[in-house]
């Protein structure tokens, strides 16, 4: 089951829906509001989220309104005019512990207000500092950085690499000269002596889950505590999903935080050369069984009754996402285990938001993600820069956590649906090519994915926790 505790936003599922045409009632228009953590939010229409200032709203006069009427409405309301702009709008403070939206109102219904609305706190954006991160196309593409305005990632967020192991002593990866990292620790099991060394554990399995020092997961190719692996495709998927972000340093990753702890990798040893299939359903069981909220597998195998089974397990016992990679071959059916039901299947696009020739594609293809000349990182604490099915799939494992960072409690069920509602049509591909799966293209699948369409997605449309309040003058086509 899914433990997990949000340290950042408080989503919340009352959602205030602003319908009016144009500024006919002095409300503006295509805007939506969403009350979190006790604050309310205003979400634009391009999905931008901005908290919205408690105590200030702005009000413009009906033209012919006298002055001395307009200071008597203020004062009958209990509110304060600030300042007053040559065009005619003021900032005004309201009365202290009045709702904003019920001060909008008073106004609205004196007659004497043309325009009245709130105001928001906004943000300076920047970019991240990560020296690389200009030659990674594929996350403004995807519309990363808009993303983390909202969400950066959360600790607290999983994410178990089944693959050929990862350089847990990456500088961006693991800790470097900022003295963090975004590797996964066991906290049950004691720390080696030396935490770069996986033979200075104390050989006892302290936390009897069968597996001896698996403090940072475990090589089940090899069988063994040393999950680091010889081959870059491990490393470089993990940099893909969780590089250390804004850190100075190398890549930028999908959900690495920003100068501070982003998503854990998990990571799970499942073959150095090659994926072995018959270890890689006790890799999925463990990241279930040792909290992991996303399985990114990119990897093909030939198909299994077992590894069914631990999917299976996944979706009913953990309710853990599972992505998986289409496959190289350019075929028009998706690779095993992508083509499993409970598995969402990513293909690749490239810069053109074209589905790259190498991607598998047809009726089992979930999303596609960037997935040419992808820059991350490497073995030997390098970079590459590399491309394939495989490091499109954790660009959406990735997104995926910073989606749980903001919603901890969303179900797999909700991500799958939110991922394929939040997608871009790109391609100039048919999205109606079977009648029966509306929105879906034999090229792209869903589309290709938008993390800041899929983060507000999680917000507005599959938000727990909410508070009420009494807002039905602005609900009239509320959600």
């Amino acid at each position: 089951m899914r433990d997990l505790v949000s340290v950042g936003l408080l989503a919340v599922a009352s959602t205030v829906a602003v319908a009016a045409a144009g500024w006919a009632d002095g409300r503006p228009a295509a805007r939506q509001y969403v009350r979190e953590g006790g604050s309310w939010m205003q979400v634009d229409p391009d999905g931008s989220r901005y908290e919205i200032d408690p105590r200030v709203i702005t009000v413009k006069f009906r033209e012919g309104v006298s002055r001395a009427s307009q200071q008597a409405l203020h004062a009958s309301l209990g509110a304060v005019e600030l300042r007053r702009a040559i065009t005619g709008f003021a900032d005004v403070e309201v009365a202290a512990g009045q709702d904003v939206f019920a001060a909008i109102d008073a106004y609205l219904a004196s007659g004497l207000v043309e325009i009245a609305e709130p105001n928001t706190f906004g943000r300076y954006q920047i970019e991240p500092d990560d020296p690389m991160y200009p030659s990674q196309w594929h996350l403004p593409k995807v519309m990363a950085p808009e993303a983390w305005d909202s969400v950066t990632g959360d600790p607290l967020a999983i994410i178990a690499v089944l693959d050929s192991g990862t350089e847990f002593t990456h500088e961006d990866l693991g800790t470097g000269a900022d003295a963090y990292q975004n590797i996964w620790l066991n906290d049950g099991e004691d720390a080696w002596s030396d935490p770069d060394d996986p033979s200075t554990g104390n050989g006892v399995d302290d936390d009897s889950n069968g597996f001896i020092d698996d403090w940072k997961g475990w090589d089940f190719g090899n069988g063994n505590n040393d999950p680091s692996g010889p081959f870059f495709h491990g490393t470089a998927v993990a940099g893909v999903a969780a590089a250390k972000t804004h850190n100075a340093t190398g890549v930028a990753g999908a959900a690495g935080g920003w100068n501070g702890p982003g998503a854990r990798i998990m990571i799970g040893g499942v073959g150095d050369a090659a994926p072995n299939g018959a270890v890689l359903d006790d890799a999925i069981l463990y990241a279930g069984a040792m909290g992991a909220h996303v399985i990114q597998l990119s990897l093909a195998v030939g198909q299994s009754a077992a590894i069914d089974a631990a999917v299976q397990a996944a979706r009913d016992v953990y309710d853990m996402s599972v992505i998986c990679s289409s496959g190289n071959g350019g075929q028009d059916m998706v690779s095993y285990p992508a083509s499993n039901p409970d598995v969402m299947a990513i293909g690749a696009t490239t810069q053109d938001d074209l589905k790259a020739d190498f991607s598998n594609h047809g009726p089992d293809l979930e999303i596609s993600a960037p997935g040419v000349d992808i820059v991350t990182t490497d073995t030997g604490d390098g970079y590459t820069t590399t491309g394939g099915t495989s490091f499109s799939s954790p660009l959406v494992s990735g997104v995926v956590a910073l989606m749980l960072a903001t919603v901890p409690n969303l179900s797999n069920e909700a991500i799958r649906q939110i991922l394929k509602d939040t997608a871009d049509k790109v391609g100039g591909y048919d999205y109606n090519w079977n009648p029966a799966m509306p929105g879906h293209s034999f090229e792209l699948g869903y589309g290709r994915l938008n993390a800041e369409n899929a983060i507000a997605g999680a917000l507005v449309i599959f938000t727990d926790g909410f508070e009420s309040g009494d807002v039905s003058s602005w609900s009239s086509s509320a959600p």
